[in-house]
This record gives structure tokens, sequence and C-alpha cells, in this order.
């Protein structure tokens, strides 16, 4: 028999038996819960002084919301600041307006849109200045794109107290609407998490140097925030949220990362183009601007994911052997049936299933995209060219 025909069918073999493996992985995950609070999960003490800070630069379509559900948290000692960093698009209007309603509980901080200062990247930068004028013993850092739901906070930081932890950031519900984000976003998601599995993460012995962090919603106790500089220990990191979790673990303060998908929700990007210059500006960072390791997924995701839908159509032409047309209709089903009950586990579409092989087409291409634009020095987000600390990728 043809080797190379050998080789194809055991890595088909391999594919098929790692999707159900990561099945039979979610399904357990998910009945023993270990690391994930619930709105019936407990809250913390009412005198527990809580601040949640919220950057936001041209937010028009997001920050009212976001403020609205923060002020309707069920924890009482609440504070709530958010700096509006040089905004353009009616974010200031919006944020006088509820400033108005709210004077005793909501702080409003005009930023400016003077130029950084060296070092810094914009997140950040307004997160620094957000923390100085913040009163809470807990400060919550969201995006302006996050809604949390009344019992997020109080939840939150019951198990940050209960678990004496000086950081814990959570991972909530993906909200998606367009067509490209129920393309790409699992499968972005399903990346990530690939190599992040809680109990090792959550375990001090045997978690990465770079533990994994959502920085959609990171809660630091002051102290620790403080012990390591604030957001100054991550002044020049496209990716803060892990930059943080690094720096909070290296000081000998103990941290948790936690699946809180009832407690808030986010709607990353909404578009095509926002999707591919927000995930421009991280992924390479992601991977510790590693090539060889973007090589390695190339072929990983070639091989084990677009491999057995492209053989149908092959097949069918006649360019592969016969054989191989029901080899990859096995996989790919095997696939798409696994595909079909993570994308209900997780509230996904599970109608765009079938559009794994896009997905993965363009996960490759977005993947040696940021990579491209990271060497160059010419990755962007929110109009800011971004000036990378050359270092946040090969930190071990």
């Amino acid at each position: 028999m043809n080797i190379g025909l050998i080789v194809v069918k055991v890595v088909l073999c391999l594919t098929a038996v790692g999707w159900l493996l990561t099945a039979l992985k979610v399904w357990r995950k998910r009945q023993e819960a270990t690391w994930a609070i619930t709105p019936d999960s407990p809250g913390v003490s009412p005198d527990v002084t809580v601040s949640i800070i919220i950057p936001a630069r041209d937010e028009v379509g997001n920050i009212g919301a976001c403020v609205a559900a923060a002020l309707a948290q069920d924890h009482a000692a609440l504070q709530v600041v958010v700096l509006d960093d040089g905004s353009t698009d009616g974010t200031s209007q919006i944020l006088a307006e509820l400033a108005a309603q709210w004077p005793d509980r909501l702080v409003v901080l005009r930023g400016g849109d003077a130029p950084l200062p060296k070092g810094w990247l914009g997140k950040p930068w307004a997160c620094q200045r957000a923390s100085k004028v913040a009163t809470g013993a807990w400060l919550l850092f969201i995006d302006a794109d996050v809604r949390l739901r009344p019992h997020a906070v109080s939840a939150a930081v019951a198990w940050a107290v209960d678990h004496e932890l000086g950081m814990l950031s959570g991972l909530g519900h993906l909200d998606t609407a367009s067509f490209w984000e129920r393309v790409l976003q699992p499968a972005v998601g399903a990346l990530i998490m690939a190599g992040n599995d809680l109990d090792q993460l959550n375990d001090p012995e045997h978690r990465s140097d770079r533990p994994l962090a959502n920085g959609q919603f990171i809660l630091l106790e002051r102290r620790a925030y403080g012990a390591v500089g604030g957001h100054g220990a991550v002044a020049g990191a496209v990716l803060d949220d892990v930059g943080m979790a690094t720096a909070i673990v290296g000081s000998g303060a103990a941290y948790n990362l936690l699946m809180m998908r009832e407690l808030f929700s986010c709607r990353m990007y909404d578009s095509l183009g926002a999707l591919w210059e927000g995930w421009t500006k991280n992924l390479f960072t992601g991977i510790r601007r590693s090539f060889g390791l973007l090589v390695f997924l190339t072929i990983w995701l070639l091989g084990t994911v677009f491999l057995p839908f492209a053989l149908v159509p092959l097949a069918m032409l006649g360019l592969v052997p016969a054989s191989l047309l029901w080899w990859g209709l096995a996989v790919s089903g095997i696939m798409l049936l696994v595909r079909a009950y993570l994308d209900v586990a997780y509230d996904m579409d599970p109608r765009y299933g079938p559009t794994q092989p896009l997905a993965v087409l363009m996960l490759v291409a977005l993947l040696w995209h940021s990579a491209l634009r990271t060497v160059r020095g010419t990755a962007s987000w929110k109009g800011r060219t971004l000036d990378l600390d050359p270092s946040e990728g090969q930190r071990h």
C-alpha cells in the first residue's frame, strides 16, 4: 500500500479520536464545574468595597449599556469609574448624561487625546489613570463591550476572597451577531482554549509561565495590584491581561481563571474589519511571536481540521484515491457532530458548524497576517499604531 495513503489515513484516525476526546472532555468538565461560578454562587459581604473600571475609546454603541449593567449590580458598596480616552464619536455625551444621573456612584474622567507616554499603550495607560481615583478594596477592570449580569461582581469577589486570590479573571459568554463573527470567533476561541486546561492553569504547580487571562474581566485585590506597580507592569503589553496574570503570579499572589458564562457576556467585534484588526494585534503575540509555533499551528490546523473536508471534493474529482472519499465523509461527519455539541454547550449557533473549513482557512490567514503586521510594527487598534514591547512575546 502507498505509504502516503497510510499516513493520511493515520492522520484521519487520530483526528477523529481527537475530536471525540474533546467532546468527552467538555462533557466531563461541564458536569464537574470545578472552576465555574453562576448566578446561584454565594455573594460577598456587602461591606467589601469594589470599583469597576472601564476604559472607553470611541464606544458610542457600547458604553451606555455597559455602564448601566455595571451600576445594576446587586452589590451595594460599588463605584464605577470610566475613563473616556479621547473619544470623538459621541461617547463623551453619553457619559456626561449618565454621570448626571448617578453622581454618587459614577465617576467619569476625560483622558484627552494627548500622545501616549513613552513605553505605554493606550488601554494600560487608561486603566492606570482610572485606578488612581478608584476607591474600592477590589478593582474590576472590564471592557466597554462587556455586559455584566447583576450578580457578577458579588460572586467573583466572594470567590476571590474565599480563595485568598490576588487576581481573578473570567471567561464569559461570547455574543455573535453577524455572519463573519459566527464563522470565525468559535475557531479563534477553540484555538485559545485548546492549550489552556483550567485544572492545569489554576494549579500553581503546573500552570504555564504565562497564564491565560481574559481582559474583558480582570478582578484585582488592591494590594496585589499595587505590589506589581499597577498597570505599569504591563505598560507596553498588547496582551495586558496575560501580562497582568504573569506579574501577579510572579509576585507570589494567587490567581484563578473561572468560567463565568452566566455572569457576563461580550460581543468583541461587530464586523469582519473589526475582527481582522482586533485579532491581528493579538494572535501572534499570543503564540509568543514564535514562527516555529506558527508553522506548527498551520500544519496542525490544515492537517487535522481542513484536510477531512477537502478530501471529499478531491476524491470526487479523482484527484486523490477514491477510498479517501469515505474516510473524508466519515471524519468530517464526526467533526460536525462534535462541533454541533460544542455549539449547543456554549450557546453558539449550530447552523454555522459546516463553515468549519472556511473558518480554519481564515484563521491560518489571520495568524500569518498577525505575524507579518507584528514584525513590521504596523498592527493597530482604535486608530493607534501599536508601539509594541519587543520582549513581550519572548518572556518565559
